[in-house]
Order: C-alpha cells, then structure tokens, then sequence
C-alpha cells in the first residue's frame, strides 16, 4: 500500500473539481500539474515530490500552489487522473491494432499491465493507496472514466460477434480488469522479484483469460448440433414436401383422366415409383446424419443447378408446364450456395403445383458479376394468405428466407400484376478472378 497523506481540505478550501478557475490561475495550474508530474516521472520516489520542490520547479510560491490545491495529496491525484486518461488512450490504440474482438481484448490489456509498470508511481497513488488515503471522487472517477466504460464496450463488441459465452458485459468487464490489476500491481510492487520474461507472461496470462471466455467444447458442441438438426430439418422438409406433392399430384391427374392406353398408365405409375423411391433415398440419407458422429455414413452427392434439367422433368411429368432459362455465363458456385439455389428453386415449383396446379411456370437462372439471381414465376390463379406469405408460417418460405440470409442476399415473394406468382431471389457471389 502507498503510504500518502490525505488531502484534507482546510476550512473554506473547495474540494477537488468545485473550484472556479480561468485566465492566469488556469495556466499556472497546469503549470504546477506538469511540474509535479515530471518531479514524478525524474525521480520514482513520492517522498521528493513536496509541495516545495513543485513550487521550485514551476517557479511559483508555495502560497501559490497552495492557493490552487489544498495540499500535496490533491496535487498528486491531480497528476494520477491525468495519467489514468492518458491510460486509456494507450489502451484505446493498443486494441485498434486487431479487428478480432478477442484479440482486441487481449492487447487492450497487454496495454494496460505495461503503462502501469512504466509509470509505477501514479499507478500505486491511483489504485493502491490505504483507504481513507484516496479521495472519495477518485472511485467514480474510475468507474465512469473511460478505461472501465470502453472495456465494458469491447466485451459487449465480442458478445455481439458471439466468441464469447453470454454474460453481464459489465460483470465480464470487471472480472478482467481486477486480473489484469492484480498482476500490473505485483509487477509494480515486485520489480525485482526475478519474473519470467515480462512481455511473455503477460502475453501467456491474458490468452488464459480471455480462452477462459470463449464457449466450451461442449457448449459448441451443442450449438453445432442445433444448427446441423436446423438444417437437416429444412433438408427433410424440402425433400418430402416437393416428392410426395409431385406424387400426389401425378397420382390425382391419373385418377381424373385414366391413360386410355395401358402403357401410358406404366409409365405414370413408373414415374410415381421413381419419385417416391428418390424421396425414400434422400430420406434415409438425411436420417442417416442424425446418427452418432462415429456412425455417420458417406453422403449422397447434394443436387445442385447442374440438375434443374432433371427437376424440370418430375415436375412436368406432375402436369406442370416448366421452362428453364440460363443467363450469363455459368460458372462453378460454392456447393453450400449450388445447393440453396436449387433448394429454392424445387419449394417454389412445388408451392406452383401445390397451389396454382398444371399452369405455364418458367424458371429463370442469371449470373451475374457479383451475384446469382433465381427468379420463378407462373401465371396461375392469387390465393393470397397461402401463397405470398402473408401468413409467413410456412415451413417452405422460412426455409428459402433462411437459405437467402445464410449468405446475405435477398428474396422478393409475392403475387404479379395482371395474374400469377413470382418468387425472386438474389445470391451474392465472389468477385471473380
């Protein structure tokens, strides 16, 4: 603990920061305050800084000096406040070296253990005083200074980028600076005690705080696991709800207008057999991830856009009238993003077949420079709360607003002037080479 005597104020003295001062007294102030500060930065020692020596060094009176401060210990704390802002300057600098909040964090308090060792003096005045030493004023100003206020700010930044298990930002906030306090003040305390290499052990003992922070294996585990059932989820769904409605379809136009051949009956139940074995096989494929990790079998090859010819082909064999159109030059796009595209394409010809029946759909596919457009339109009948997601509970448009989002793009539903369906959207693509 430093030993410093309190500032107590004599009758009449206004304490610190109540006291009006301007002009002459404003500058000889900042005068005293620097030439204080530079008695501590010359000798490390407390004790030399007397109100004397500052008064000597500014070239002022002792009244002078007294006239401004109430004594040595409001002058020192003075010099100490003015640290702690420059303190949170160098912070602030430190951690702009980094866009990775964590390793922003981390610098922030490298930054901070190596100000409090190179002005050790003001960091033992300001933080490691006896109580009833410190002046009451200087816990709000630590508080609410700066240095605590934008930590509390960049723990929130890694919360809101979620490298961080969810907490009271401010408790985080805390939690690391008394750690980091701890060891800035046996480094100032001990400055012989024989450390390993400083820079390295700061180094080692902030990366411990803050890979105490990021979520455990088995908190990722489980979120992983969420995510992957989400996506199984939206995988099941696409693949029954477009196979079995094709099924049902094709199935309901041979009951109305039997095959007056026997063949042509063949080969409508042929091709209900086939949509219906593919349902099964994707099925059993998607079931098969949800197995234990170390039961997990090899995949299927996912469909892409490489397979909207086959796709237009089911869906007329369901009696939808389909035309696909390519665009620009295709080009390879990554697989996660080939198989969103296709996955979108196949729920809004379903939702055709399912909500418009047998009307003249087209399908339009453009590449572009940046982006991949997808646009499905039919000219079937409106049925507004079923179709353009008035009601927006369906799992069919969830799944494409969330496919969309997934890669930060854009999806337009919504009935067309004159009669018909337009599903509409826009996948960004990498600038290419």
């Amino acid at each position: 603990m430093t030993e410093l005597p309190a500032p107590g104020l004599a009758e009449g003295v206004v304490p610190h920061g109540e006291r009006t001062v301007g002009g002459r007294s404003a500058r000889l102030r900042e005068e005293v305050v620097r030439a204080a500060a530079r008695l501590i930065e010359e000798g490390r020692d407390l004790d030399a800084v007397s109100v004397r020596a500052v008064a000597d060094a500014a070239g002022v009176t002792v009244a002078a000096v007294y006239r401004l401060f109430a004594g040595r210990g409001e002058l020192i704390f003075e010099v100490c406040e003015r640290r702690f802002r420059e303190l949170d300057r160098a912070c602030e600098e430190a951690a702009a070296a980094s866009a990775d909040p964590l390793e922003s964090l981390r610098l922030r308090g490298r930054a901070y253990v190596r100000f409090g060792l190179a002005h050790p003096q003001e960091y033992r005045v300001w933080f490691m005083s006896k109580p009833g030493i410190t002046p009451a004023w200087t816990a709000e100003r630590i508080v609410k200074g700066p240095v605590v206020t934008h930590l509390v700010g960049a723990v929130q930044n890694c919360l809101d980028a979620g490298v961080i298990r969810p907490a009271d930002p401010t408790m985080v906030a805390f939690s690391l600076w008394s750690a980091v306090h701890g060891l800035t003040s046996l480094f100032v305390t001990k400055p012989t005690f024989p450390w390993p290499d400083i820079d390295e052990l700061i180094d080692h003992i902030l990366s411990m705080l803050v890979v105490g922070l990021v979520p455990g294996r088995e908190e990722l585990t489980k979120r992983a696991v969420a995510a992957e059932r989400a996506s199984i989820a939206r995988e099941l769904h696409d693949v029954i709800a477009h196979n079995v409605s094709v099924m049902v379809v094709e199935a309901g136009a041979n009951r109305v207008n039997p095959p007056a051949q026997p063949a042509a009956a063949m080969e409508a139940f042929a091709s209900i057999e086939a949509t219906g074995r593919q349902a099964l096989s994707e099925t059993r494929r998607l079931l098969g991830l949800m197995r234990r990790e170390g039961e997990r079998q090899s995949s299927a090859p996912q469909p892409g856009l490489e397979h909207l010819t086959a796709l237009a082909a089911q869906v007329q064999k369901a009696g939808l009238p389909v035309t696909i159109q390519v665009r620009g030059d295709p080009r390879p796009v990554p697989t996660g993003l080939n198989l969103s595209a296709y996955r979108i394409i196949q729920e809004a010809l379903t939702n055709v077949l399912k909500h418009a029946g047998p009307t003249s759909t087209e399908v339009i596919v453009r590449y572009l420079d940046r982006e991949l457009q997808i646009e499905v339109a039919d000219q079937g009948p409106r049925i507004p709360s079923v179709r353009d997601g008035s009601e927006g509970t369906g799992h069919g448009l969830i799944g494409m607003r969330e496919r969309v989002a997934l890669y930060g793009g854009r999806l337009d539903v919504g009935p067309v002037p004159g009669g018909g369906f337009r599903v509409w959207a826009c996948l960004p693509l990498e600038r290419p080479p």
